[in-house]
């Protein structure tokens, strides 16, 4: 019994004695972090911006307007752009009868909801006049700051708040009553589509050029219906005679800002792992395992080689590094010695195709628009 007694605590000590020492050289090998790639420094050349004016910038506009906050009378902050439930179901309504449908069954939702229409307008006059301001902006330009999960804007308003805009532009009390005029929708959509174009060509991240894209294809939704009422709905609006296409710099542009978001999220969790209130052993390990340069040049080597792919209907043609998945999980792990955190996350940019997804936005609207070009 004293024999099998031993031998357990030479072995529990053996074994202890090997974590200690793997731990040991973990930490001796993630002592220091790497040098910037060149990948690193040709994304971040990717990232370089001529600035603009703030005035003039249509993303520190639609910002201000999307944050604005006010005091309820419970003296909690909320947002001041909102809709209650009746303007929500307006809006919902609106879609489903003018977009991608025909003149008769959105002008009869026109003439069933005018008082409605003219109400919701009435509420939201100084948010209207908002819209417009914003869509006469000359300039997108995104702040390297904004590109985080921090303080992201309802989007959503927005969308909402263009619905009423075109509303109110096709009920202008000079106008007939009951009916859309046309005239008006085509001055709208000339000015919205320009202008949306324009974001969808300068967005710094995915969500944002999605948001642009959505905007498009909702313009050219409404339009596939009142073309069928006035041809000219197609040759008046300038934006629409060229194709929707994505250059180089377009994937560029897009994609670094994608790599910039993740490096903003990496040092957020950094800065937050050094608070006095964070525990002991969350400061160690990130101060330990995780290295801020490495990661960057873990997500350069992958967005650069997004860019550069060629674009398959299929799925990427992207290979995986080996620290992602291998049949040999020893060699896995070995991979996994240095900044196994960075690697681990980077990992997960591989398990989506971004470039095809983005192409595939674009060829959504495309084909809308072509659609449209078609005699009526």
């Amino acid at each position: 019994m004293m024999t099998l007694l031993k031998t357990i605590g030479v072995l529990v000590g053996l074994i202890s004695s090997l974590l200690v020492f793997a731990v040991v050289c973990l930490v001796a090998i993630n002592a220091s972090d790497r040098t910037k790639s060149p990948n690193t420094l040709l994304v971040e050349s990717w990232l370089k911006q001529q600035p603009v004016e703030s005035n003039e910038n249509g993303f520190t506009y639609a910002m201000a307007l999307l944050n604005a906050t006010k005091e309820n009378q419970s003296g909690q902050s909320t947002t001041a752009l909102t809709f209650n439930a009746q303007q929500n179901k307006l809006t919902a309504n609106f879609k489903d009868a003018c977009q991608l449908t025909d003149w008769d069954t959105c002008n009869a939702f026109f003439s069933h909801n005018s008082e409605t229409i003219k109400r919701v307008i009435h509420t939201h006059q100084a948010n209207i006049k908002k819209y417009n301001t914003l869509i006469a902006m000359p300039d997108w330009q995104e702040s390297d700051e904004s590109l985080t999960t921090q303080h992201l804007p309802h989007w959503s308003l927005l969308f909402q708040l263009r619905d009423l805009s075109i509303l109110a532009a096709i009920n202008r009390p000079d106008s007939t009553p009951h009916k859309i005029d046309v005239d008006a929708a085509i001055a709208f959509l000339n000015k919205d589509a320009h202008f949306w174009n324009n974001v969808y060509h300068s967005s710094r991240s995915v969500l944002s050029h999605t948001i642009a894209n959505n905007m498009l294809k909702k313009q050219l939704s409404f339009a596939s219906t009142l073309v069928k009422e006035n041809p000219n709905i197609v040759t008046k609006n300038t934006t629409w005679q060229s194709a929707f296409t994505l250059s180089q710099r377009d994937f560029e542009r897009i994609f670094s800002g994608e790599w910039l978001f993740s490096r903003n999220i990496m040092q957020q969790a950094v800065t937050d792992a050094q608070k006095n209130s964070a525990p002991f052993y969350e400061k160690w390990l990130v101060n330990t395992f995780v290295h801020l340069i490495d990661d960057d040049n873990l997500r350069s080597e992958y967005f650069v080689n997004v860019v550069k792919e060629p674009v398959l209907a299929s799925s990427s043609t992207l290979k995986q590094p080996d620290y992602c998945g291998t049949d040999n999980k020893l060699q896995q792990l070995w991979q996994l010695r240095y900044n196994p955190i960075g690697k681990i996350l980077s990992c997960t940019y591989y398990e989506t195709d971004l470039k095809l997804r983005v192409v595939n936005m674009n060829n959504e609207i495309e084909q809308l628009r072509n659609n449209l070009m078609l005699p009526q």
